[in-house]
């Protein structure tokens, strides 16, 4: 099923991006052949398009993961029994819960981190070499700040629903209820709970970006160096962007972790009016003190499991959908000659 959701997305991806550049007298196609897809539009559809498809894949394991993460559930600490806790309140339907603000959130939230990402590596171009690890290390952070800033709010109300049946908090009576509920009694400021816990998970971002640049690069040096052609090679085979992206995913999210379950902490509505997590520095050590260090790594496994693939997914799409571009870009240059 995974296998042909991500050849469905190749496919897609191929056919936006592959629109003729030459007009076609054709009716219908001579209309299509005017549009122009630019690299940032190219990063949001495509973005989009993975991003959904591997939201809805693995959300279960998301809807598992938030509730190992939280505090209401930390004694419940197997994914097979949270799972099947789930199973039993709340039904099959209980393992997508959250789902439709990640749909909402997907296409702004891919398309400010990458359009960011970009932004910020041309920005410091003239004071970094190609080879310097600050330029992705550094585009990195900026770009998951600002991506943060943007869809915490989304994320929020995520998170409040698929911790819905806790103990001894609202019982939200749908997405809706939520946001005004949520607006009601915390404020504007209660859609940014967990944020700073985010902006220093932008370090995963950054340190995902310098492992997989320096991945990237290395292949594409060692393939040069034996090919006998006189013209760079600049593109990698599909499944050394997809083995890439996974191995500095998961590096990156083993080192920086903890954050993961503090902003879920931080998240969780107040117990008779008194919110325990209010900070991530003091999140993380409330739970260090309580439960130790099998409370900071709560859920881990499964975490793992779930962003490893899903990041696989965009990474090959973002490199895809860039190559598919910078071919137009190519062919309407020669074009116009």
């Amino acid at each position: 099923m995974l296998l042909r959701l991500i050849t469905l997305f190749l496919l897609l991806t191929t056919v936006l991006c592959k629109i003729p550049v030459t007009p076609k007298k054709t009716g219908l196609f001579d209309s299509i052949s005017n549009i122009r897809i630019s690299r940032q539009t190219g990063n949001l559809l495509s973005g989009g398009i993975a991003g959904t498809i591997s939201s809805t894949i693995t959300c279960p394991l998301e809807v598992v993961k938030t509730q190992l993460q939280s505090s209401s559930l930390s004694n419940v600490n197997t994914p097979l029994k949270v799972g099947r806790e789930i199973l039993k309140r709340d039904g099959v339907s209980g393992f997508w819960r959250g789902l439709p603000p990640t749909l909402v959130g997907i296409i702004p939230a891919r398309a400010t981190y990458f359009w960011s990402y970009e932004y910020t590596k041309k920005m410091l171009k003239p004071y970094f070499s190609d080879s310097s690890v600050f330029t992705p290390l550094i585009a990195g952070v900026s770009a998951g700040i600002f991506a943060n800033s943007v869809t915490n709010p989304i994320w929020m109300v995520k998170t409040r629903m698929q911790l819905l049946n806790d103990a001894g908090q609202t019982q939200y009576a749908g997405y809706a209820n939520a946001v005004s509920t949520i607006y009601k009694k915390e404020g504007l400021g209660g859609f940014y709970r967990g944020v700073t816990a985010s902006y220093w998970g932008a370090s995963e971002g950054a340190i995902q970006f310098v492992v997989y640049e320096n991945l990237k690069k290395r292949e594409l040096a060692k393939i040069n160096s034996n090919s006998k052609s006189q013209t760079q090679i600049k593109t990698l085979p599909k499944a050394s962007y997809l083995q890439n992206a996974a191995l500095s995913k998961l590096v990156a999210s083993l080192l920086t972790y903890p954050h993961e379950v503090a902003r879920t902490r931080m998240r969780e509505q107040a117990k008779n009016g008194v919110f325990k997590y209010t900070g991530m520095w003091k999140t993380i050590s409330v739970i260090a003190k309580e439960e130790g260090s099998r409370g900071l790594y709560a859920g881990m496994g499964t975490h793992i499991a779930r962003v490893v693939p899903n990041s696989a997914i965009m990474f090959c799409a973002y490199e895809v959908v860039g190559e598919l571009i910078r071919k137009r870009e190519v062919e309407e240059r020669e074009a116009k000659r």
